[in-house]
């Protein structure tokens, strides 16, 4: 159980820094809500969710780097691994500008979407693609090394810089758009924080001068490039597409309302989050030393859920008292959307961790399965939403169907090793 017992310690690594950065980000956003107010909040939120779904590359490059640095560690090959870094990230620098001047050619109907009267705010949240995304091939690089701490200490410092900067730049007068600067600000500083441990990482190698040549596969990099930017696709839309949507269908007063209600259903998100972190490159380390994985991946199943559960019964308990001291008394009208949204969110940790297990052992039939969901929770939503309730409910059963069928395929192409992992044989 060796391997157990570092999945819960290098967990409960990331778990903290998690929890720390948490509370930054929720200071962040529950000042924000308090300091803007609801309609300005709401434009806020939207803009931040479009901005998720827009750099969702930064989720391939993120899987794309741990994947394969992973790999390149296990082994010790450090030229390869000091390659690796330096043309991802002169790709994703030429990636990041090519996207960001398609978004500020589209930035006013972006507004106008989401009926916002300046293109400034649309403007500065754009700007935060810049580092934003390359910032996914340092985290990914540290991740794939098991840098656990490095990853949770400037994940902290991200969230305090963007909770310091944002409350300094929205009480000057700033509003809206000091609230989305200190988030690209943030993103800055942290980036250039992130070579410090890079560089530690290098100085612990030995000389391995025999892979400076090194040679990449890049067809075989491509192929697996595409699934994972798919999958980091889907899965951004699917966190994402609530607010978008009841901020398109709805008052803006309720959509702001429903945004911060449905921030507060992610604190399921953040807490479980940590444990797929650290699976994916203990799963890849022990794939590239042909080690069998399925209790990594069960154990980190049964600890997501079972952390996902601890917050749910408290958003079931008393949804009011954690909106009132969150958000305020005038966030606190939709208060019974909270467990149905948490139901929600625990239903998506679950499909991550699935999601990236899936991406670690190069099995992409679930891309499939994710579109399907995904198609019919847009069609049945755009379809029929004549209340924000439905709307919520809509996204649980298409969830819940998705984890389903997910979780089944594990099982029927896994029977004898589930069967081995029951009799308490050691994997």
């Amino acid at each position: 159980m060796g391997e157990t017992r570092k999945l819960i310690s290098s967990s409960f690594i990331v778990f903290a820094g998690t929890i720390v950065g948490s509370v930054f980000s929720y200071l962040f956003n529950m000042l924000m809500g308090r300091y803007l107010g609801p309609r300005e909040y709401g434009e806020m939120t939207a803009l931040m969710s479009l901005l998720m779904i827009i750099s969702v590359a930064g989720g391939a490059i993120l899987t794309i780097t741990m994947r394969y640095s992973s790999e390149l560690y296990t082994t010790q090959r450090s030229w390869a691994l000091k390659k690796l870094l330096r043309v991802l990230t002169k790709y994703v620098y030429f990636i990041s500008f090519a996207i960001l001047l398609i978004c500020l050619a589209l930035s006013k109907p972006i507004a106008d979407y989401f009926s916002i009267g300046s293109l400034v705010p649309v403007f500065i949240a754009f700007a935060s693609l810049i580092f934003g995304l390359v910032m996914s091939v340092n985290k990914g690089f540290l991740q794939g090394a098991q840098r656990f701490t490095a990853v949770s200490a400037i994940g902290v410092l991200e969230m305090a810089f963007r909770l310091t900067l944002g409350i300094i730049l929205v009480k000057v007068g700033f509003q809206v758009s000091g609230a989305l600067a200190a988030v690209v600000l943030a993103t800055a500083i942290s980036y250039f924080i992130t070579f410090w441990p890079i560089e530690r990482v290098f100085a612990n190698f030995k000389q391995d001068k025999t892979a400076k040549n090194y040679s990449f596969d890049k067809r075989e990099i491509l192929g697996y490039s595409w699934p994972a930017f798919l999958a980091s696709v889907l899965l951004v839309i699917a966190i994402n597409l609530d607010i978008i949507l009841v901020k398109h269908y709805f008052s803006p007063q309720d959509a702001g309302i429903y945004a911060a209600i449905s921030t507060i259903a992610k604190i399921i998100l953040y807490v479980t989050a940590p444990v797929v972190t650290v699976m994916f490159p203990m799963v890849s380390e022990r794939t590239t030393k042909g080690n069998k994985h399925y209790s990594i991946f069960l154990f980190s199943l049964l600890f997501v859920l079972v952390g996902a559960l601890l917050v749910l019964g408290l958003y079931v308990i008393a949804p009011a008292k954690i909106i009132t001291i969150l958000y305020g008394a005038q966030y606190v009208s939709f208060f019974y959307l909270l467990p149905e949204i948490g139901m929600a969110i625990l239903l998506y940790s679950l499909i991550n961790l699935l999601v990236n297990y899936y991406l670690v052992i190069k099995n992409f039939t679930f891309i499939w399965f994710f579109i399907a969901s995904e198609l019919l929770q847009i069609i049945a939503i755009s379809i029929w939403h004549p209340s924000i309730v439905v709307v919520v409910r809509i996204i649980i059963v298409t969830f819940a169907l998705l984890f389903g069928i997910m979780f089944g395929y594990y099982l029927v192409s896994k029977k004898s090793q589930i069967s081995a992992f029951i009799r308490g044989e050691e994997f």
